[in-house]
């Protein structure tokens, strides 16, 4: 015992808690994403609109493999691109800078993918300091170290990171969603500059929500969030501010969403119904039939938009006026609350994609570099193998999880309006936005695609879950699960 505390003595000279959760982060990545042999994701076709809107194109068309191997050398336009596909996503600013920084110390020619990697690594690591500054701030030094560790383990996993060499959106999102529940925590906890922190959610709320469009629905668990922050300011100017800002990104993303077109539409809602709501159906053509829909189009359950056959032809009129033109995602989202069995079998198949985090069917190395096609990588994932392996495979778990946490900030809340601690109130309203986004990404991508591509559409689930778990161990190290004594309030 006594070297252990020699241990966290010395360690504790050297090394606060919120950089050794940044070194068991930074050290771990900077090996799987620069090291030889360097790690990433394979393209799954989704790259050529995300390439094609900032100016870098794929060099090898003829010998490029989809799926199978990692490739991390594009090319860098040199002309007018007048075929701009217009992918909006914030995923796209870090792309810009590490174009530039690419330019500058390597080609103005070719593009190293690594140049990205380490940009979303440099803009990662002060979210996790100061996320673990936020959790352990008041915490016993022993707890606060072993705070630090659990961080570093979870979201250092190498299942996260891998998405920082590649061009998927998520990466973004990633980095942004700490950043965000980073801040909340950060001035729940140690409590800053009320528009410092509105800055800096602003910023982060624009950066994990503007990455994709499926994820601009999760502005209704920052909303949620919001309306507890009111309860924690007592400065009228303030709290005015603060719905200014917030109506302001619900109207801005409402605009977007609207705006913007939608590139994959078709595919995406050939997948919502084949690979979704009648993929398990007893009876599809009845499901098609209820929403005036062509039941012979049942026939096609269970294929994807890019199977070489199908029993009807994709590129055919009838299918694109009868099905694709009929069956919105409106249209799906009301099968399913008809059909609300046929939601649960996909959350049921859900579940177990998200416990992934990154696609099965991506290979994760450079084809030099890789014995077969499709290799993966298990470098540093420790935390997400025992996710997958420990925790319940079924949706009621998430439900049950929710539950009793709820009703644990709950107590909380009640203590907090009975003795005037409005700051507890505010912490029931972050875990409460955090579970709300948590279910929504869940039921948006099964109404969205179905079970096609489910893990990366799923990502951000992996990522709630995580923060939620994380937030209460701590709370629980820190004694302040039902209580939290403060002796100043803004």
């Amino acid at each position: 015992m006594m070297k252990f505390k020699d241990l966290l003595r010395s360690l504790s000279r050297y090394v606060s808690p919120a950089w050794m959760a940044v070194l068991l982060v930074g050290i771990p990545a900077i090996i799987l994403l620069f090291i030889p042999p360097i790690n990433g994701l394979a393209d799954n076709g989704d790259y050529f609109m995300i390439l094609n809107t900032n100016n870098l194109y794929i060099q090898n068309p003829e010998t490029y493999q989809y799926n199978s191997y990692f490739q991390n050398v594009y090319g860098i336009r040199q002309f007018f691109n007048q075929t701009d596909t217009g992918f909006l996503s914030t995923g796209g600013l870090f792309i810009t800078v590490a174009v530039w920084l690419n330019k500058l110390f390597f080609s103005s020619h070719l593009f190293d993918l690594r140049f990205l990697g380490a940009v979303y690594l440099i803009a990662l690591l002060p979210a996790i300091y100061l996320l673990t500054n936020a959790l352990t701030f008041g915490m016993e030094k022993k707890r606060s170290y072993i705070t630090a560790a659990i961080v570093g383990f979870m979201f250092g996993d190498g299942m996260y990171i891998i998405y920082f060499n590649s061009f998927y959106p998520e990466a973004a999102a990633y980095i942004g969603l700490l950043y965000f529940v980073a801040v909340l925590l950060y001035f729940f906890r140690v409590k800053t500059s009320v528009y410092g922190f509105s800055i800096s959610m602003l910023v982060s709320v624009l950066i994990f929500i503007g990455a994709y469009r499926q994820f601009l629905f999760l502005i209704v668990g920052v909303v949620i969030t919001a309306a507890g922050l009111l309860t924690y300011l007592s400065n009228r100017t303030q709290q005015l501010t603060l719905v200014a800002t917030v109506l302001g990104l619900t109207g801005l993303f409402i605009t977007l969403f609207t705006l913007t077109p939608d590139m994959t539409y078709d595919r995406d809602v050939y997948h919502s119904v084949n690979r979704g709501l009648n993929l398990d159906a007893e009876s599809p053509g009845e499901i098609l039939a209820e929403g005036d829909v062509n039941p012979q189009y049942g026939l096609l359950r269970g294929s994807s938009y890019y199977d070489e056959f199908s029993p009807i032809p994709l590129n055919s009129a009838s299918l694109k006026k009868e099905f694709l033109n009929q069956t919105t995602h409106l249209w799906v989202a009301a099968s399913y609350f008809l059909h609300p069995k046929e939601l649960s079998k996909l959350l049921a198949i859900g579940v177990k994609d998200m416990y992934l985090i990154k696609p099965n069917e991506l290979g994760n190395y450079l084809e030099k570099d890789s014995s077969e096609a499709g290799q993966k990588t298990k470098f540093f994932a420790l935390y997400s193998q025992i996710k997958a392996a420990v925790f319940p495979k079924n949706f009621g778990f998430f439900l049950l999880f929710a539950a009793v946490i709820l009703v644990v900030y709950g107590i909380g809340f009640y203590q907090g309006l009975k003795k005037g601690q409005r700051w507890l109130c505010f912490r029931f309203f972050i875990v409460l936005g955090l579970f709300l986004n948590f279910f929504l990404t869940f039921i948006v991508a099964a109404i969205y695609v179905g079970d096609a591509d489910f893990t990366r559409h799923l990502f951000l689930t992996s990522v709630y879950f995580d923060l939620l778990l994380l937030v209460f161990i701590s709370d629980l190290l820190g004694n302040r699960i039902l209580s939290d004594e403060r002796t100043s309030f803004i």
